[in-house]
């Protein structure tokens, strides 16, 4: 889809001159007494047209402007980020859904006068105009990358004056960086992955470095958040410990591309963190060392000690491995760039261990009034619809932009406030809290990192640095026979995973102890990265499952895997070698 940046660009610049009158126009649409009607009703699509004809449908807009409504949503699915809905959200900020919270708020509390909804009104033309900006900031590269640096600073300067505080009194910045928002723009789900690294290989290929360095520092801090988070709500829902493994590998079936992409954002912050080690650049070495370590706490485990177990468990096999017949499965480019990238890595995490072990000393949250460590919420929409729910109060606490909440060093007091704020914000019913705080849950896992680094520091070229032994995935081919296997071929202690193993062939599941699932299920799974296999064989479909590298390979227990099709254990020579031991 063409998409032209410049009348995009046109279409903010007349939405931020008319701000004064689209957000007295969304306060009496939305909570005049028709408004507050159809938000009751939860009428989603009426106050959803209602947004768009007080920006679009505005007197101000040129007609050939207004014609670009949606387009820049188009333009976003037609690049490949469809969304995916978990119960019936996509996790994007929307503001339709921070109207309607304003509404039973109010419906249960009080409602405000008309200098209490314009504030509030300021905040939604604020959403609505950020979510603009994320699209078109993922429009930059359009019609080639040479122009690419020159129209991130057009982003920023609408950004600039959307947080004006002379042109918004009342508004909460969201977010200042524009950079930022390449990295927010990719924050609800999607159904696809390739997108993400189509994006991230645009950054490297076309900002100046100033500008791709905190495009990476956003998306450590951001990740690192996101996956710490996951972690935080799979033992809440399990009752478990946060580092039983089960917690952890069910956090990490459905994490592969975020923490491969993480990996990519932690390769030039840890060769600048490096640089600035070396220069004995103090202020330049803690603001890297603060993304980086925050990065790594998302899963200090597969991060820092078993750099064995990151390849298989960030492989994407639909991205990753082609083969055009049984036999030929072999690394795609991005494959091979996803190879080298871990290559790299490893080498840098190596060398960086031990200073980021010394700058851990500044970000250690038993002795900080608030951490980033401690926040749990979600996903960034969650922290912006908090930003903008902390306005419905008439004192509401001092406003932070996203910035600021992934800030180890500054106003930490004013912070910790904010986050006991956030914590008693209003939801809806059924709803969980969309965000906690927990200093004791920060030490825990700052402290479990400080033990990964001392591991990597004391081991910083092995790839297993934990202390347990290398284990290995043993598999036995369909047809081959586990129980006619000559004594002595399987190692002593050797645990079944049998039930790591999925099929889509019920009476196969039946006779062999794998796992049914249901085949769509199996194709959805295999695009989001949760196997090490995954193939469909005499018309049903098999896959292996990642846990086991987790739950028996991490902690140095051999696993047998039976009944394997040869067109998954063809895969599985790709996906991970090293771990793998075929059994004929």
């Amino acid at each position: 889809m063409q998409v032209s940046f410049s009348d995009h660009i046109a279409v903010l610049e007349t939405f931020l001159s008319g701000r004064e009158e689209i957000v007295d126009n969304l306060e009496r649409r939305l909570f005049g007494s028709q408004g507050k009607a159809t938000a009751r009703n939860g009428d989603r699509e009426s106050l959803a047209d209602i947004f768009d004809a007080c920006f679009f449908e505005a007197g101000t807009l040129p007609q050939h402007l207004a014609g670009l409504k949606g387009q820049l949503i188009a333009a976003h699915v037609e690049d490949g980020f469809e969304p995916a809905r978990q119960d019936g959200y996509a996790r994007e900020l929307d503001p339709v859904d921070l109207v309607l919270r304003a509404c039973d708020y109010w419906t249960t509390d009080r409602w405000p006068g008309r200098s209490g909804r314009i504030v509030y009104a300021q905040n939604l033309y604020a959403v609505f105009v950020l979510r603009q900006l994320e699209l078109l900031s993922l429009r930059i590269w359009d019609e080639g990358i040479d122009r690419a640096a020159e129209r991130l600073q057009h982003v920023q300067r609408l950004l600039d004056v959307l947080n004006a505080p002379d042109r918004s009194p009342c508004s909460t910045s969201l977010v200042r960086d524009a950079r930022w928002l390449i990295q927010t723009a990719h924050g609800p789900l999607t159904r696809h992955l390739e997108p993400y690294f189509v994006t991230a290989d645009r950054v490297s290929a076309s900002l100046l470095e100033s500008d791709r360095l905190e495009v990476h520092r956003a998306g450590a801090l951001l990740a690192g958040g996101h996956l710490r988070s996951q972690r935080w709500h799979r033992a809440w829902q399990t009752g478990r410990a946060l580092d039983d493994p089960l917690v952890v590998a069910m956090a990490r079936s459905s994490s592969a591309m975020d923490i491969a992409l993480l990996v990519r954002d932690l390769i030039p912050l840890l060769h600048a963190y490096t640089a600035a080690c070396t220069q004995q650049n103090v202020r330049e070495r803690h603001v890297l060392a603060d993304a980086i370590l925050q990065g790594l706490s998302a899963d200090p485990e597969l991060l820092l000690t078993r750099l064995d177990l990151l390849g298989p468990s960030t492989m994407l096999e639909e991205l990753f491995v082609e083969g055009r017949s049984p036999g030929t499965e072999r690394y795609t480019a991005m494959g091979e760039a996803h190879l080298e990238c871990l290559g790299t890595y490893a080498e840098l995490i190596g060398h960086a261990a031990a200073w980021l072990r010394q700058d851990g000393a500044v970000f250690d949250p038993a002795h900080l009034a608030y951490s980033p460590f401690g926040i749990v919420y979600g996903f960034c929409a969650d922290l912006f619809a908090n930003m903008v729910l902390s306005t419905l109060r008439s004192s509401p606490p001092p406003a932070f932009g996203l910035e600021d909440v992934f800030n180890s060093r500054d106003r930490l007091e004013e912070k910790q406030t904010l986050a006991r704020n956030w914590e008693r914000l209003p939801k809806g019913q059924g709803e969980r809290d969309s965000f906690q705080y927990s200093r004791e849950g920060a030490a825990k896992l700052f402290d479990q990192m400080a033990a990964a680094l001392d591991a990597r520091a004391a081991r910083p070229v092995e790839p297993n640095a934990s202390g347990f032994a290398t284990a290995r995935l043993y598999v036995v081919p369909r047809g081959a026979g586990a129980g006619s296997l000559a004594a002595g071929v399987l190692p002593e202690g050797i645990v079944t995973a049998q039930e790591h193993c999925l099929t889509s062939d019920a009476s196969r599941a039946h006779a062999t102890g794998a796992t049914q699932v249901p085949a769509n299920r199996m194709r959805a799974d295999r695009a989001e990265g949760r196997f090490l296999a995954c193939a469909e064989s005499e018309g049903a479909w098999f896959g292996v499952s990642k846990v086991p590298l987790t739950v028996h390979t991490a902690v140095g227990k051999d696993a047998l895997m039976t009944d394997v099709p040869p067109a998954v254990v063809d895969i599985l020579r790709v996906s991970c070698p090293q771990l793998l031991v075929v059994i004929d």
